[in-house]
Formats: structure tokens, C-alpha cells, sequence
């Protein structure tokens, strides 16, 4: 029986009151609203019309509503139980972007479909491969999530859209008040209001953006010329295309997006059980085969892939609210909002400060989750080679990534992203070192 953590105010199975379950799925809608940019951008370099652009938007918050549902049933082997959201995944827009390029919306459509399947054999295998996770293998995967979004969250903070920019001096200031604000009432708030620090943390950010210049008018043209509500454009519903000579790029996608909401559902489990001491291997494949639903929706609705949130499963630890009913408000509220594209339209123009001080600020809780995570397992010498070479070639990954251009194309795979090369390594390292040790036992 997990041990319900001292600083919890709403546990994975308690019901928030009314107006608090309301609140609190708003604060996560927000977050959840925060890429979905994503679709507006792909859509646009396509060609497409404005219409094309908020049908698109919509089924894509629609798919994520129904995705954040499915995580928070547990019926048989379908859901994990856990406040996991769905938003449309970054992890999927590089290879969209290529599909779409290369045949348009039913193409997207269709390799979108394509990579949900894969995550679906990938969830019915996950039991089978509990031996390749031990806690610190699970720690050093959440870690790794949580690494992925430094980049994002510092560009964000910064106000630095491109390599070689400029810091934004303005944006800086905005997004540091802001997140002041969010650290201080999780410090110091009393009472049900840490409950709200983000939410009031947003509001904030958002005023600020608005009397500095941050957040124009000419940023909401779009929203304004949208109706207020309206019923997604369905032409060509039926419109599904393939290529095989995609589907390398889609498996591998799929695959470490699998491997991120694995990491996900860890820290879910690690935010609601104060003595949490190794995975639920048979639950978080529930939650992989909910999310691999949740991609294969979008595609077949024509959405943009989505992918489980790290920041609202952060985001929840800090406020000290993961009760799953959150997930039913949040994602009803989502697919309510994907027929009003107005209300669409205004929360894909989050300000860059209000974000980037959003993901530093959830950010904090994961790299502390994962590093716990990795501790609580015991250190020895075996442990420190497993996690520090897979954290040290993970890493240069991302800081150096030119290292690695004369990789072989059969390898090439495994760096595509550090989480993928990070968690390759220490699975193969941990069964060698450990297949060592039992061979110098046993002689």
C-alpha cells in the first residue's frame, strides 16, 4: 500500500471539491495550452489557410483531452490512474513537419497512426522487460526527461528564440518576477494556497507581459477573427497516406516518446507514495497503452501527435495536488475548448516569459525526483560506471552533438535524442557489469 506523502493537499484518489477541481484543471489546461503553437506553425509552413490552421488546433486539444482522460482511468489494463496530461508533444514535430512537407495533412495523419501502434507493442511488452529497469535505471530515465527540457525552459526564460541571440533584457525580467512569485508561494504559501502558485504565478506574468509590450494586441489578431464557437472542419476526414520510407523516423520518434511518459509515470508514482521504492511495471504499461491511444486519436481525428507532459506531472508535485480527478477535469475541459477556437486561439499565445518561467520552475522537482531516485537505490562502484557514463555521453549529446556525426547509420537511431542514447546505455552497461559480477561470484 503506497504511503501518502506529508505534503500532499489532494491524493491521486481523493475528489477536490468543485470549484478546486475546476481551478486546478485550469491551471493545467494552461500548461498543457503552452504548445500549441506547434500545429499553428506546421500547419502555416504548408500553406495552410487560417481555417486549416484552427481545425487542425482543435482536433489537436480534442486528442489531448481524451489522452489526459484515458491516463487517469485505471479500467483493466488501460490507464495508469495518475494525473499524467497530454499536450502536443515537441518530441513528434521535427518528423510531422517532414511528413507534412512531403504529403501533407493525410500523410501526418497517417505516420501519426503509425507511431501509436508502435507505442501500443511497445506498452504490452514493458511487464516483460521489468529486469532492464531497476530504480536507478528508472531515476536516471526521469532525470534525462527532466534534462530535456533545460533547453526549451532557459531559451524561454532568456528570451532567445535562436542561437547567438541576444538575452532579452526585458524578457528576463518579466520571467524571473514571475517565477519569484511561483517559488515563493511553494515556500511560504499557507494553506490551500500553494495549491494555486502556478495559476497565480501565470496570471502575473501575463499582466506583466501586457504592460510591458511583451504580449501585443496584434498577438491575439487571430484570436479575434475567430469564431467563438464552432464545430472543427472535417474535409477529407477520410484522407490517410503511408510511406514506408518514413517509418524508421516515426518507430524511433515513438519509441522515445515511450521512454519519456515511462519516466513520466515514474515520477507519478514517486510524487504519491512517500516510501516508493521500484516501478509498477504492469501499471505504467496502462499508462503507456493510454498515451499510445492518445497518439494514434490524433491521427486518425487529424491532430498533431501528442505526448505525456513532464511539466504538469512536475507542476502537480509542486502544487501538491496529483489526484487523477484533476486528469477528467483538465482533459474535459480540453476537448470542451477544441469547439470554442477563440479560446484556442488566446492560449496558443502564451508569453515567452510566462513559459519559460513555468518549465525552470516544474523542472526543479524532476531533476530533485530523479537524482532521489538514483540514491535511493543504494550507491556502488557498479551503479556510479552504470549512471555516470550514460549521464556524461547522454549529456555531450546535447552539448556537443557535432561529436557524433560520423556515427554509422545502423547507430544512428540511438542519437536522436540524449534521452535515448542515456537509457541504451545504462540498460546495456547495467546487464554487462552485472553479468560480469555474476560470472567472477560464480568461478
Amino acid at each position: 500500500m503506497p504511503k501518502r506523502p506529508a505534503g500532499l493537499i489532494y491524493g491521486v484518489d481523493d475528489r477536490p471539491p468543485p470549484l478546486a477541481l475546476l481551478l486546478l484543471g485550469m491551471q493545467h489546461i494552461l500548461l498543457m495550452s503552452s504548445t500549441l503553437v506547434l500545429p499553428v506553425v506546421l500547419v502555416s509552413e504548408i500553406g495552410g489557410n487560417f481555417a486549416e490552421v484552427r481545425t487542425v488546433v482543435s482536433l489537436t486539444m480534442i486528442a489531448c483531452g481524451a489522452g489526459t482522460i484515458l491516463q487517469a482511468l485505471r479500467w483493466g489494463p488501460l490507464g495508469s490512474g495518475f494525473l499524467c496530461p497530454n499536450l502536443c508533444g515537441p518530441n513528434f514535430f521535427a518528423s510531422s513537419m517532414t511528413a507534412a512537407w512531403l504529403g501533407g495533412l493525410p500523410l501526418m495523419r497517417g505516420m501519426t497512426i503509425v507511431a501509436g501502434l508502435v507505442e501500443v507493442l511497445f506498452s504490452r511488452f514493458v511487464p516483460r522487460l521489468k529486469f532492464l529497469f531497476p530504480p536507478e535505471i528508472t531515476g536516471l530515465v526521469v532525470l534525462m526527461v527532466a534534462e530535456s527540457l533545460i533547453p526549451l525552459g532557459a531559451s524561454k526564460f532568456l528570451g532567445i528564440s535562436y542561437e547567438g541571440e541576444p538575452v532579452d533584457g526585458l524578457n528576463f525580467l518579466v520571467a524571473g518576477i514571475t517565477l519569484l512569485a511561483m517559488v515563493g508561494i511553494n515556500i511560504w504559501g499557507k494553506g490551500k494556497l500553494k495549491l494555486y502558485g502556478v495559476l497565480i504565478g501565470m496570471a502575473l506574468g501575463y499582466i506583466l507581459s501586457m504592460l510591458t509590450g511583451l504580449l501585443t494586441v496584434s498577438q491575439f489578431r487571430n484570436a479575434l477573427e475567430a469564431p467563438l464557437v464552432a464545430l472543427p472542419l472535417l474535409d477529407n476526414f477520410f484522407d490517410i497516406t503511408f510511406r514506408w520510407s518514413l517509418l524508421p523516423t516515426f518507430v524511433i520518434v515513438s519509441t522515445t516518446g515511450a521512454l519519456k511518459s515511462f519516466g513520466n509515470l515514474i515520477l507519478c508514482e514517486k510524487v504519491n507514495d512517500e516510501e516508493w521504492s521500484s516501478p509498477d511495471i504492469k501499471r505504467i504499461g496502462g499508462g503507456l497503452l493510454a498515451d499510445s491511444l492518445c497518439v494514434t486519436i490524433s491521427g486518425v481525428i487529424g491532430g498533431v501527435a501528442s505526448d505525456t507532459s513532464a511539466s504538469n506531472v512536475a507542476m502537480s508535485s509542486a502544487t501538491g495536488a496529483t489526484s487523477r480527478f484533476i486528469g477528467f477535469s483538465a482533459g474535459g475541459l480540453f476537448i470542451l475548448l477544441g469547439f470554442f477556437p477563440k479560446v484556442g486561439a488566446v492560449l496558443s499565445v502564451m508569453p515567452m516569459p510566462v513559459m519559460g518561467a513555468i518549465i525552470v520552475f516544474v523542472t526543479c522537482f524532476m531533476i530533485l525526483s530523479g537524482i532521489q531516485i538514483i540514491l535511493g537505490s543504494g550507491a556502488d562502484t557498479r551503479k556510479t560506471f552504470v549512471i555516470g557514463l550514460s549521464i556524461i555521453f547522454g549529456l555531450s549529446l546535447d552539448i556537443a552533438p557535432s561529436l557524433y556525426t560520423g556515427i554509422p547509420s545502423w547507430l544512428r537511431p540511438l542519437f536522436e535524442s540524449s534521452l535515448t542514447l542515456a537509457t541504451a546505455l545504462a540498460v546495456l552497461l547495467n546487464q554487462l557489469l552485472g553479468m560480469g559480477a555474476l560470472l567472477r561470484k560464480g568461478s
